[in-house]
Formats: structure tokens, C-alpha cells, sequence
């Protein structure tokens, strides 16, 4: 390998990200002492993938350039690989560079533990297993082999947890796993209580300690001690499918289906089990859920097939007229065709294969009080508006009831679609439905009124009529000899007749004698429909109201399913209007019989369409009249109303009933990311970590989008160039890696799957000053991963012409060959062409980004920042031991930056932050930049799921995000995250309660704070024993503040009525849950040993002494303080407390908070506090708005779940 270039550009990397370089991921020699520079492992790692080329007939020249270019893009923080191909490549150690991999787990012995194996090996060489577990047999079944009986998939859950905690990856960490089982396993319940109910080894043991715990926190802390180790090195989740939510959605019970036989072997609630996953993942953070079909239905499975796709819920019939960007359209033109769809005026895909049957089944009839309706299963879901509140729910179409008010769609900010035919072709057209004739031969137009002279001068209003219908049917092919409008005095008529009229409404669909709305008239351009509507109001239409009173323009017909179709249009360009029906009954009526008498007729119903509030505007904008007595009418009125102005429209219609129609046909749609669409107006629903087939790998890299703002605005062209130099990186990648088993060389090269994602999104929304939860966002995350995907497939489509297409192209969904019906149609962007070779079978996914995001100075993935400042632990520069600690308080880059340019930054921002958790509040951060620096603990979980959805919408993987929710969070709380990932489109969801892992002690440790006023005054439970002294209602005591590794300690002895020790409180500032935990147990545990010992022959100061002995000198991981200050654990630090408060027990109590014996030129870092009086922050913690755990490898309370993964703040350590 060449030697780095002088003339290169060297990293500028901060100091944390230098840190973790050169302690995880530079070559080591034979003593581990570091052996390369920065810059030459990303020169190694550039060098190592682009010689890649010389596959390809490259020169060494050429080869040389493209690892500059490679080297140059990730040393300026552009991009970078996942965290092995950094820390393997060029290094010749035959360790891989791939993240993630999946292994079959077959339904037989050898098959289980081959798979066991080959886990080992992956996990030895730094990779990430997944295992589908769904094969294996129940428990209980007969295996005929051996006449035994099968265990179940979580038994060998626990087998494959017990081999991973005993291998390293790459000498560094224990292997991280992901285990799934289909939701229609037999054993899904066990499986879901897996790490939430005690298994055989660990329940005896609980059951013959928990005896002697004393207290249900206690017990409930040792129980969750023992289901962490229970399976603490998988991640679990739930296959769910579409049948099983269709189930839900019904509240109805779903098979249970033998893998080994594929036979329905029982049956489960579909409510009861989603309420115990929700129960289960509330308690302890899993099982997550991946939506199966969706992903083995969509880009994530290129390879169709590999997982049957089952189908989904039945909804809509063919004749269902939905919007679109290309106007309205019917299903059955959908059917096998994306298309995007109109929702409220904005537009969104469809999933590739459009609309698709679903089967024959019985209909409803929703049909409303203003005129919508809908045919439609009962189980398809509608939006049920509150009026009052203005909540909105979804809801089965079957449990609605007459009153209850539905969404309709407004489409007012965007009422322009193209299509056939033009405004003056519309505005003939409605003349002639509203007033003309159409006969096998010609098409005549007809206007009344004018004053009876012998050439019938129509009246004013008729007359711009007539001119409006001539310049128009000039527009129009006609003869030389056409002569425009013809008078009829007799009849007070005036008439025109156009042959391109007649041959234009039969093109239409009309028929001789037939004159009406069509198909065509519905699926024409907004254009047409502007001229049309003008036209058939000029004819048919009216301007009503009185003085001071309600205006409104109405319609009349006796035809109701043609007030319905207009009603249709109208909505389409934003005007909401009522059909009443009925206006005008029908019957017998005596009119003139055109004969100087009069006769009775037969006359039809009449109905009426009205057009109200600030309809009216809109109608006058887009369509008004050319009837110049009516415009002027309408004008006088909307003049009259801007004194008091129209009420607003509010897009609701009032369920009038809900009727039973027979079978039909229907079919359903996909929208990804909204999960609705306009039907017929009504807002109606949809049905329906990176996925991988068995073998196959993911090889990620993540794009740093803070890379790409310049002045506020986004560099498109320097994020195309990145994209594409990126998609060669991993491209080059999968030619390069030296991978582990032959089985996983087939599948990757055959497939050359990549996953091309981001990390910086937070830093990019602060660099143009976005707000993380708004629309904005959303719509700018969309745009951006719109792009990167396109520009990642086009740069696949070139490397495809170069080098080859991927071997299983001709059996993908891209290609024409393929049995991939569903997926032929696909949009028409670049990044999906049919029948045009990719390079890679997928392009994108957002992966989690925990070490990589830190090297790169950047947010991690999609997530908001954890933090705007934090404290870096860092080894000294020297020193008499050289073993001595730097503790650094760490601010955002790109915050400090815009701090800076704005004017706000002081040398103590970052403590201030600190102390605050967020700017929030801080007087000098200006209020605008407070709403945009906002950090997680701060966003909603709704915004978390909806920024999951709009990054989903163009990625062809899954995106890696945690749902952070608060501990308060309710069970109903993590439903609807769950619930809202499946309707948002997302591929999975992993949701983590805040303390989850210990609820029911943080619960009560909560009520345990200690206090600083001399009086604590706190209930406790009397227990049974009657060794147990009660608790008094009042006690004395002190408050000791001391320095401990996990952080600030507030230590509380209270005494009793004789002086007497009697209880032990223990508080750590931000300590995070196992930390505060554990404190709490401990305390507890000391309380216990002071209260008994007043029945025993021992006093409680000589048992306090004898705990003070065995808890002295209890050495951790770390430590604080010199010389006899020195604390070397949390123990240590209680030692220290009970010591010096028997010696000053004949003191006078006082009511601060005493140091214990630590100068402040002796403590380990500045101090910080939380403004409380209680408790005080812990010099080597995040701030105070959001707990974080403890950090197994450096100890530090800085470990955070981000990106569905946990990375530590202090450190750098990741277990993804």
C-alpha cells in the first residue's frame, strides 16, 4: 500500500473523536502501544476500499485518485463508514467490514448450533448477528427423529444469549443480537415475556431470596437484577403481519400457525397480545415490533419471495374515486400502478403496486348529511372528528353512528392538476349539460331571455353569456361558415351548434339523448373543470341571500347523483358545499299546457346543491360567472360580507347512516408515510433496523448532512457529489471485504446490498434555524432523503453500466423478467427505472450512527441532540502515576459556532446549560434560538414517530431511531407510538421508557429524596416482623454532600430520640436509574440493619460500626478525591458518612448541607448545581432534564439510547 500523500489534508477532528480513534480503531503493536496516525488510518481505510477497482482493470494512477478522493471525504467528516470497515480495512487482519448479518436458525439440532457458530465467528470479527427464530418448532411438539419433544425457539434464545456473552467482538465488546419471532408462532407469549417473567434458573432463586428482602422495592430491584442477565445480549421483536393487525383492527382472534407443518394449531386474541406486548415493552423495553409484510412488500426485499407476503385488509370498490396529482382518478385505473396520491392538497406515493384486490366481501354505505358518501368495508377505517375538542380518531366505518361527524378533504393549497381538455372546451361543455341538447348529429347550445323585438336582443346577462360561448367556440375547430349564435324569437331563444361540441361530449362519454356528468367530465384537467362548473352555473346556478342575511349559490337538479358528482368537483378545487335533498317533492303538478290552458304533469324531485362561507370566495376565485347579472349579484354580496366577513369552512360532514350493500369486489392501497388517502372525498385509511434474508449483510455508511448547509441554505450539488462518491465507497466495499463464511460471500455479492444513511440532522435543522418538531422539518426531511435516495440510485444505475449488474438483478423487482408483478410500476424517478440494471439491490437505510456520529463531530442519525453540553472524561497528559483524569465540559459544535455568530456565546454558556439541561430559559440565548436548540427529552414521542415516517418514506431499509418516552409515560403512551408507526409507514419501532429497566424502584425512591432542613418527615410501611422497629413520624438528622465515581452524593443519617442511628438515605445527583437503584437498595438494606438491631444485644452505633467496616475501602472502577479523601466507590462513600457522623453525634444538629472534608481545589471536576436545594449535579453526568444509565466500560453515568441503539457520551462506547 502507497504511503499518504505529503501534500494531503491532515483531520481537524475534536478532541473526543481523537480520543476514540486512537483508543479503539488505530493499529496497535505487539505491546498495544499505537502504531498509526489518524490521518493513515483513513488513508489504509481509503486505499484498502478503492483498490476495489483493480477488479475492474484500473491503473494504480487511477486507483491512487479515487482513495484520495475517498480519504478527502472522510478525514473533512463528510461521510463515513460504520464502525469495522474504520476499524478493519488496510489493516490485512482478516477481520470484515460489514455491520450486520443475518443467520438462518434451522429446525433441527445441527442446524441450531452451526447457526451458534457462526455467530461466534461474526461476532469475533466485530459483526452484528440477527436471528429469525420463527422456523423452530413450538415447545412441546414431537420430534419424530428422536421421539423427544421440542423445547421452542426461546429456549435456544437463552442458548444463543449464553454463547455471545462469553465471545468478544474483535477483543473489544460482547456480540449485539437481534432475535425475532413471527406473531403467529405458537410461542409468541413466551417469547414476549422473555425478559419480562423470571425463567427456570433464575425464578427458585428469587423465590428463596425475596423471603428475605423486606420491603417490594427491594424485591422488585432484585428481580430486575436477575431479568437483565437474563438475556441481556439480544434485542427482541415482534414479526407482526398484516393479517395480525387486520385482526386487531377487529378485535378478533388470529391462527397460531406450526412452522414445521405450516397447520393452524390454535388461536389468540389480536387485542390481548398486542396489550401484552405493549405491558412488556412499558416494563422493560421490549419486544419491539418489525412490520414484516411491509418490508418483505417493498424496496427492503428486492428479492421477491424470500417471505411469503400474506394479504391485507379489504377496503374500497373499483368505482372509488381517488385524488391524485394527476387528478381524479378511479381505483380500477390504479390497480398495479403507483401514483401520488392528494391529500389535503399535498401529495404522497403510493406504495409501487398501487392498488391491489383484496377479495369479494359485503359493503357499507357511509353516507353523509351534506351530500358525501362512500362504499366500504366495515372494518375500513374513516377519521371521526370531535367538534368540540377537535380530536380526531380513526375509527371503523361499522362503529360509526348517525351525528358523528367525519374529516373531509380540503384541497384548497393546491387545486392545479394537468390533464385533457381545456377551460374553454369545459365552459361549452357545461352550457351544453346545463342548458343544450345533444342529438346523433350535432350539439346545440341554448340561452332564454331577451327583449321580443324581430331580433331578440338578449338581455345583458345572457348577453356575456353568449360572448363568453362564442370567443370559446372560436378556440375550437369549426367551418369557415359557422355563424355563431342563431336567434329564435319565438321561443325567446338563441341557439349554437358546433360539431366539435357533439364530437367532444361523445369523446366524453355522453350519448344522444344523455347529457350528464361522465367518467371522462370527473378525470379531466382542473382547467376543464374551472370551465365547466362556470359553465353549468351560468346555466343552472343562482346567487341566493337577503339583506344582512347568509349568501349562498345554488344549484338545482332533478338528478342527485349528478348534484353528487359536481359536489365531487367542486371539492376537488376546495369548495365544500351541501346537497339538500328533496327541496321540491315529487308529484302532480298543474303548469301551462303551451296551449293557452293548463294540465297537470308529473314533475321529478328537486335537489339542491348550496355553496356557503368563505366557499364563496373560493367559488368567485376559481369559477365564478360569466353572467354578468349573476357575477355582479355575487360580487355585491361577498362586498357586503367583508364587513363582518364569511365564517370559515371546517372540512366535517355529519354521518347521516350507515347502511349494509351488497358484495363486491374491493381493493386497497398503500400510502407510505400518511397511511391515508381521498376517497370520494373522505379521508380514508390505508391498510397497510436494516431487514435482511438469511446470509446476507449490510455494508452502512452515513452521509453528515451538517456538512451541507452553507449560509443557511442546503449545498445540493456538494450532496450529490458526497452521495455518489459514497455509493462507490460501499459498493467497493462488498468487493473488498474479506468476509467470514462462503455462505455470507454468496449471498452479499450475489445481492450487493448497501445502506447508504445520514447522521447530522440535527445539526443541519440548527444550521438553517429549523425547529426539530414542526412541519418544516418534517417536509425538509423528506426533500432531503428524496434526494439522497435518488441521486444514491442513479449513482447505482452508473456503476451497473460499468461494472455489472447485481447477479440476482434479473430475478429482482427491478426487472421486467421478473415474477414481480407487484412491483414493475414503478414511479417515474430515476431511482426507480424498471428494466435498467442496478449495481445494488438496496442503496439506503438509516443506520445507527453511535461511535461513527462521534468521530464525525455530528448528532447522531435522525435524532435530535441528547445534549447541548455534556462532561468528557479524558486521561491526563501526565502526572506522577499518569493514571490522573481530565474532566472536560463539552459543548455542540455547530451550537458553540452559531453562538458565536450570533452573539450569544459567553464563556460559561456551557455550565449554564448544564445547570439548565437545555437553553431553555436562559436569558441570553434569544427566544427564537431556544425553540430551535431543542434537545430529545424536550420532543414529543409523536415527533420522534413522525420524523421516523418522513425519513422512511424514501429509504429502502429500515431507520434505526429510539422512541424516547418520559418514566411517566402510561401504557396507552407506548400503544400509540406503536400504533403510530404502523399508520405513519415506518418499518419497525423500538420504544424506550425512560427507567423502564427499573420502574417500580425509581417509582419509590421518588418519594425518598432526602432533605436539607433538619426534618425529615416521611410515612413508611410497618413491616410484619416484630423484630422491626416502627418508623416514628419525625426524625433528626444530617445531610452529607461527598464526591463519588457515579457522581454527587447527598448521604441523609437520621437519628433517633436517644441519638441513635436509624436510617440511611442516599441520593445521586443525575445518577441515572441503575445508579439511583442501587443507592436506594443499598440505603435500605443499611436502614434495615439499624432498625433490628435495637431488639438484638447489639446497639445501633456498634452496628453502624460494623457496616462501616465492611463497607469501607470497596474499591470500583475509578475513584475521587487523595489521600484519606479519597473515595473509591459509592460504598466507600456511605463508609465515610456513617463514620463521620458518629463522631459529631453529641453535635448540635444544624440544617445545611455538610461537605464532607473535600477542599474545593481537592474535587475531581468544577462543581455545577441544579438550582434545587435538594440535590445537587453530578460533575460526570448529562443534564438534568433526562436520565441516562451507567456506561459498562468507562463507568460514567453518560450512556443514552439514540439511533435504537446505546452509545456513551463520555467515552465513545456503542453497542451497535
Amino acid at each position: 500500500m502507497p504511503p499518504l500523500p505529503t501534500n494531503s489534508s491532515q483531520p481537524s477532528f475534536s478532541e473526543s473523536s481523537e480520543k476514540i480513534l486512537k483508543e479503539r480503531y488505530l493499529l496497535k503493536g505487539g505491546n498495544l502501544e499505537t502504531v498509526e496516525t489518524i490521518a493513515e488510518r483513513f488513508w489504509h481505510v481509503a486505499y484498502d476500499v478503492a483498490s476495489a477497482d483493480f477488479d475492474f482493470g484500473a491503473t494504480k494512477k487511477q486507483v491512487l485518485n479515487k482513495a484520495l478522493d475517498f480519504y478527502k471525504m472522510m478525514v473533512q467528516q463528510e461521510f463515513l463508514p460504520n464502525s469495522p470497515t474504520i476499524m478493519n480495512a488496510g489493516k490485512q487482519n482478516g477481520l470484515q467490514y460489514s455491520a450486520c448479518f443475518v443467520l438462518p436458525v434451522e429446525d433441527d439440532l445441527g442446524g441450531i448450533f452451526d447457526s451458534i457458530k457462526y455467530a461466534a465467528l461474526i461476532h469475533q470479527t466485530g459483526g452484528g448477528t440477527g436471528f429469525a427464530f420463527s422456523r423452530l418448532r413450538p415447545n412441546g411438539s414431537r420430534v419424530k427423529t428422536t421421539g423427544g419433544v421440542a423445547s421452542g425457539p426461546v429456549s435456544f434464545l437463552r442458548v444463543f444469549n449464553a454463547a455471545t456473552e462469553s465471545i468478544k467482538q474483535g477483543g473489544t465488546r460482547r456480540g449485539a443480537n437481534m432475535g425475532i419471532l413471527r406473531i403467529d408462532h405458537p410461542d409468541v407469549l413466551e417469547f414476549i415475556r422473555s425478559k419480562s417473567d423470571l425463567d427456570e434458573n433464575n425464578a427458585p432463586v428469587y423465590e428463596e431470596i425475596s423471603q428475605f428482602l423486606p420491603e417490594d422495592s427491594i424485591r422488585a430491584h432484585f428481580k430486575r437484577l436477575l431479568l437483565d442477565r437474563q438475556i441481556s445480549n439480544f434485542n427482541i421483536s415482534c414479526a407482526v403481519t398484516d393479517k395480525f393487525m387486520d385482526a386487531y383492527a377487529k378485535g378478533e382472534d388470529y391462527d397460531l400457525i406450526d412452522p414445521h407443518n405450516g397447520e393452524a394449531v390454535g388461536k389468540l386474541n389480536a387485542k390481548a397480545v398486542f396489550d401484552e406486548i405493549i405491558d412488556r415493552a412499558w416494563d422493560c423495553a421490549d419486544p419491539g415490533l418489525i412490520f414484516i409484510d411491509r418490508i418483505n412488500n417493498s424496496p427492503a426485499n428486492p428479492m421477491k419471495g424470500v417471505e411469503e407476503i400474506e394479504s391485507t385488509n379489504p377496503c374500497v370498490t373499483g368505482k372509488t374515486w381517488v385524488h391524485t396529482s394527476e387528478g381524479p382518478k378511479q381505483v380500477h385505473d390504479l390497480i398495479g400502478k403507483p401514483f401520488l396520491a392528494r391529500v389535503n392538497g399535498t401529495d404522497h406515493l403510493s406504495s409501487l403496486e398501487g392498488f391491489f384486490k383484496t377479495g369479494n366481501k359485503n359493503l357499507l354505505k357511509l353516507q353523509t348529511i351534506e351530500g358525501y358518501s362512500l362504499q366500504l368495508t366495515a372494518d375500513h377505517l374513516v377519521r371521526k372528528v370531535n367538534v368540540d375538542t377537535k380530536r380526531m380518531e380513526w375509527i371503523k366505518a361499522g362503529e360509526l353512528k348517525s351525528g358523528d361527524y367525519i374529516e373531509i378533504n380540503n384541497h384548497r393549497i393546491n387545486t392545479a392538476w394537468s390533464g385533457k381538455y381545456t377551460n374553454q372546451e369545459g365552459y361549452l361543455i357545461g352550457l351544453l349539460v346545463g342548458d343544450g341538447t345533444l342529438k346523433s348529429d350535432k350539439a346545440v347550445l341554448s340561452v332564454w331571455g331577451g327583449h321580443n323585438l324581430p331580433n331578440l336582443i338578449p338581455i345583458a346577462g345572457v348577453q356575456s353569456v353568449m360572448q363568453v360561448a362564442l370567443d370559446s367556440s372560436y378556440t375550437l375547430p369549426h367551418r369557415s361558415d359557422f355563424l355563431g349564435w342563431m336567434a329564435l324569437p319565438s321561443r325567446n331563444e338563441h341557439r349554437l351548434a358546433l360539431g366539435h361540441i357533439k364530437n367532444l361530449a361523445l369523446e366524453l362519454g355522453m350519448l344522444p339523448g344523455k347529457k350528464t356528468i361522465t367518467e371522462g367530465v370527473e378525470k379531466a384537467s382542473s382547467d376543464f373543470y374551472k370551465g365547466f362548473l362556470r359553465g353549468l352555473f351560468d346555466a343552472d346556478g343562482s346567487v341566493q341571500g337577503y339583506e344582512g342575511g347568509r349568501t349562498s349559490v345554488r344549484l338545482a337538479q332533478s338528478n342527485l347523483s349528478f348534484l353528487e358528482a359536481v359536489q365531487r368537483m367542486l371539492l376537488r378545487l376546495g369548495i365544500f358545499s351541501h346537497i339538500y335533498k328533496n327541496r321540491r317533492k315529487a308529484g302532480k303538478k298543474l303548469l301551462p299546457d303551451g296551449k293557452g290552458g293548463y294540465k297537470d304533469y308529473t314533475i321529478k324531485a328537486q335537489h339542491e346543491l348550496s355553496i356557503t362561507k368563505d366557499n364563496i370566495l373560493v367559488f368567485d376565485e376559481l369559477i365564478g360567472f360569466s353572467n354578468s347579472k349573476k357575477a355582479k349579484k355575487l360580487s355585491q354580496k361577498i362586498i357586503a360580507h367583508n364587513k363582518r366577513n364569511f365564517y370559515k369552512q371546517e372540512f366535517i360532514a355529519r354521518v347521516e347512516s350507515i347502511n349494509f350493500e351488497a358484495k363486491k369486489e374491493v381493493y386497497d392501497v398503500k400510502i407510505p408515510g400518511i397511511n391515508y388517502y381521498d376517497s370520494n372525498g373522505i379521508i380514508s385509511h390505508n391498510c397497510g433496523e436494516q431487514p435482511l434474508a438469511p446470509w446476507d449483510a449490510c455494508n452502512l455508511g452515513s452521509i453528515n448532512l451538517g456538512k451541507f448547509v452553507k449560509d443557511g441554505q442546503i449545498d445540493w450539488e456538494g450532496l450529490r457529489k458526497v452521495t455518489h462518491q459514497a455509493v462507490e465507497f460501499l459498493d467497493d466495499v462488498v468487493q473488498t471485504n474479506p468476509y467470514t463464511l462462503p455462505q455470507i460471500y454468496d449471498e452479499v455479492h450475489s445481492n450487493r446490498r448497501i445502506g447508504l444513511g445520514v447522521m447530522g440532522w440535527a445539526d443541519m435543522l440548527f444550521k438553517m434555524k429549523v425547529v426539530y418538531d414542526s412541519e418544516e422539518a418534517l417536509e425538509l426531511g423528506e426533500k432531503v432523503m428524496k434526494f439522497i435516495n435518488e441521486e444514491g440510485h442513479n449513482k447505482s444505475l452508473e456503476l451497473a453500466k460499468k461494472r455489472g449488474p447485481f447477479p440476482n438483478w434479473p430475478r429482482s423487482i427491478y426487472s421486467d423478467t421478473a415474477d414481480g408483478s407487484s412491483f414493475k410500476s414503478r414511479p417515474k424517478s430515476s431511482a426507480f427505472k424498471t428494466n435498467q440494471p442496478l449495481r445494488n439491490s438496496t442503496v439506503t437505510t438509516i443506520a445507527p450512527t453511535g461511535t461513527i456520529s462521534i468521530i464525525g463531530d455530528c448528532s447522531s442519525g435522525i435524532e435530535p441532540v441528547f445534549a447541548l453540553a455534556y462532561i468528557h472524561r479524558a486521561k491526563g497528559d501526565g502526572g506522577k502515576t499518569g493514571n490522573e483524569m481530565r474532566y472536560l465540559t463539552i459543548a455542540n459544535k455547530t451550537f458553540t459556532e452559531i453562538a458565536k455568530n450570533e452573539g450569544f456565546h459567553s464563556e460559561d454558556l456551557a455550565s449554564k446549560v448544564m445547570d439548565h439541561g437545555s437553553v431553555s430559559g436562559i436569558e441570553e440565548v434569544p427566544t427564537d434560538w431556544q425553540k430551535v436548540f431543542i434537545t430529545a427529552p424536550e420532543i414529543s414521542p409523536q415527533w420522534h414517530v413522525k420524523m421516523q415516517s418522513a425519513f422512511q418514506k424514501y429509504t429502502d431499509n429500515g431507520v434505526s431511531k429510539t422512541i424516547n418516552l418520559p418514566n411517566s409515560a402510561t401504557r396507552d403512551d407506548v400503544a400509540a407510538a406503536y400504533l403510530a408507526a404502523w399508520e405513519t409507514g415506518c418499518n419497525g419501532i423500538t420504544v424506550y421508557r425512560d427507567g423502564s429497566k427499573t420502574t417500580q424502584v425509581l417509582n419509590v425512591s421518588k418519594t425518598l429524596q432526602p432533605k436539607t432542613n433538619g426534618l425529615v418527615q416521611e410515612e413508611v410501611t410497618e413491616l410484619s416482623q416484630d423484630s422491626i422497629v416502627s418508623r416514628p413520624l419525625i426524625l433528626r438528622g444530617r445531610t452529607y454532600k461527598i464526591q463519588t465515581p457515579v457522581g454527587e452524593g447527598f448521604i441523609t443519617i437520621n437519628r433517633d430520640e436517644k441519638d441513635e442511628p436509624f436510617e440511611v438515605f442516599i441520593n445521586i445527583g443525575k445518577g441515572g436509574m441503575h445508579t439511583m437503584a442501587d443507592a436506594e437498595a443499598i440505603g435500605r438494606l443499611v436502614s434495615l440493619s439499624l432498625r433490628i438491631s435495637r431488639s438484638g444485644k447489639n446497639t445501633p452505633r456498634q452496628i453502624a460500626e460494623k457496616i462501616i467496616a465492611q463497607l469501607r475501602g470497596i474499591g470500583g472502577g475509578s475513584h475521587v478525591g487523595f489521600g484519606k479523601n479519597r473515595v473509591m466507590s459509592l460504598a466507600d462513600a456511605i463508609a465515610k458518612a456513617l463514620s463521620e457522623d458518629l463522631a459529631n453525634s453529641k453535635k448540635e444538629e444544624s440544617a445545611e448541607v455538610v461537605p464532607l472534608n473535600l477542599t474545593e481545589d481537592q474535587q475531581p471536576a468544577p462543581e455545577t448545581t441544579t438550582g434545587r436545594d435538594d440535590v445537587a449535579a453530578s460533575n460526570l453526568s448529562l443534564p438534568l432534564n433526562k436520565t441516562a444509565d451507567l456506561c459498562p466500560e468507562c463507568g460514567e453515568v453518560t450512556l443514552v439510547r439514540e439511533d435504537g441503539c446505546e452509545k456513551c457520551y463520555s467515552c465513545g462506547f456503542s453497542k451497535c
